[in-house]
């Protein structure tokens, strides 16, 4: 069998460029398929729901300022959960943790955290990462308030799957079962609600 001649070095050099244009055209969740997965996330369990309430009026600010992130008209639903599913969640959560700087915002003014903000601001910004960067649903992704074991307010973000609700919340670098968190729940967004109602959280 006649051996193979190695190709000229600019032939090499056009292969490897193709093969990382191809690579960087690919959509981030099959690219997120080549990093190493981080372990399988605890099982968890469906959010506990109560009655409709009232929006923060914070949060209808915030939509008027970013329409596209409205939680839509489709009901929350949960996505179908998977590795690659959990790792996304994983990155968020870690990235934005690491990226955001902490600072209290006594004015009450819901955004996007870009380079610091407070809870609230870090949960929008995990939730529009996951839905503009890696295409998750969102009807499976809720912002939601609730009371630390110090009594202060504070707010995460809540992924809604296949194998339950998980937080992901600039307190911790873990996403974690909701249930696993020492905090006293109050609501959630509603996706689908025609009056932009709000539901209570029950435990």
């Amino acid at each position: 069998m006649p051996s193979r001649r190695p190709l000229p070095a600019r032939r090499r050099f056009l292969a490897i460029s193709a093969s990382t244009v191809a690579l960087a055209l690919l959509p981030q969740r099959a690219q997120a398929k080549l990093a190493i997965l981080p372990e399988p996330l605890p099982p968890s369990t469906p959010i506990g729901n109560g009655a409709f309430t009232n929006a923060p009026g914070a949060w209808l600010r915030m939509l008027k300022r970013h329409p596209s992130l409205h939680p839509g008209k489709k009901e929350l639903a949960a996505v179908a959960s998977s590795r690659i599913r959990e790792a996304e969640l994983d990155h968020v959560n870690r990235l934005v943790n690491t990226e955001v700087r902490f600072r209290l915002d006594n004015r009450e003014i819901w955004e996007p955290a870009a380079v610091s903000g407070d809870c609230e601001d870090f949960a929008i910004r995990k939730l529009e990462l996951l839905v503009k960067r890696f295409g998750w649903p969102r009807n499976s992704l809720t912002l939601a308030i609730c009371y630390a074991e110090t009594g202060q307010g504070h707010a995460v973000l809540l992924a809604h799957t296949s194998r339950g609700s998980y937080a992901l919340d600039n307190r911790r670098p873990a996403v974690l079962p909701w249930r696993a968190l020492p905090y006293r729940w109050v609501a959630r967004e509603e996706p689908g609600s025609p009056f932009a109602l709000w539901r209570s959280i029950v435990t």
